[in-house]
């Protein structure tokens, strides 16, 4: 299957997922609208344009946990983009160009980033919404007038598809209700199923992100053995839709 970031970045493409991610985001960020994105977005690049992919896990969410948490003596903090410098993707380029010094190699949770990264940058973490609005509403949707945090989390996702007030609004039937067997082919045909325990396609059977954490109330790790448990959940998630793929293992 083609990788699109290796075909996006061309000869600035490397073994440093970490590096081939943050120049990715430098490069997709100098233009924007709809056109735009069609050329430049992976989500769409994998789906031929279609303005309803998107990405399952966002990859920013776990650098930054990462290399927040392993800078946290120097009170560094990293931003996709910054607006108090001169050059907006700073930071991005400190870890494009020096990934070591902020995300030593060796460290638990930077072998598992590494990892995660692989397989974020291939079609196993890419799918189509019911609707392009969506897109925005999985980091943050409002929801009877209250901002309900998402952060892109798969559970909380998933959780929320169940909720007619939220996610479910896009699946709804006749009666405003959310026509379940509209939701689950979806799911199957999205391959969101593995997200699920037991084969059971219901919000009682979502696999938690970390232990004790309810799928619907996401939460912003800061935490070394939550962030590790997250990563473990994302890797895993992500192969298995790699290898329903036809893929070989990452």
């Amino acid at each position: 299957m083609r990788n699109m970031m290796k075909e996006y970045l061309g000869d600035d493409y490397s073994d440093n997922c970490v590096r081939n991610f943050c120049l990715y985001w430098i490069k997709a960020s100098q233009g924007s609208g709809s056109e735009w994105r069609k050329n430049n977005d992976l989500d769409c690049l994998y789906y031929n344009g279609d303005l309803r992919a998107d990405t399952l896990m966002s990859a920013w969410s776990p650098v930054k946990m990462v290399a927040d948490y392993l800078n946290r003596d120097t009170g560094k903090v990293f931003f996709k983009k910054r607006a108090d410098c001169d050059d907006p993707f700073h930071d991005l380029r400190l870890l494009a160009e020096d990934t070591d010094a902020y995300l030593p190699p060796k460290h638990r949770l930077v072998i598992k980033l590494n990892k995660f990264l692989k397989l974020a940058e291939q079609a196993c973490n890419y799918f189509l919404l019911p609707d392009s609005r969506m897109n925005c509403e999985r980091y943050r949707i409002n929801i009877n007038g209250k901002a309900v945090w998402l952060f892109d989390q798969v559970p909380a996702t998933l959780a929320h598809l169940f909720d007619k007030e939220s996610l479910g609004k896009y699946f709804l039937d006749e009666k405003g209700n959310v026509d379940r067997k509209k939701l689950t082919e979806w799911l199957v045909n999205e391959k969101l199923t593995f997200g699920f325990e037991d084969g059971k396609t219901d919000k009682d059977h979502i696999k938690p992100l970390i232990k004790g954490l309810d799928p619907y109330k996401a939460k912003w790790l800061t935490d070394e053995d939550e962030i590790d448990e997250a990563l473990t959940y994302m890797m895993s998630l992500l192969s298995e839709r790699n290898k329903s793929f036809g893929n070989e293992e990452v």
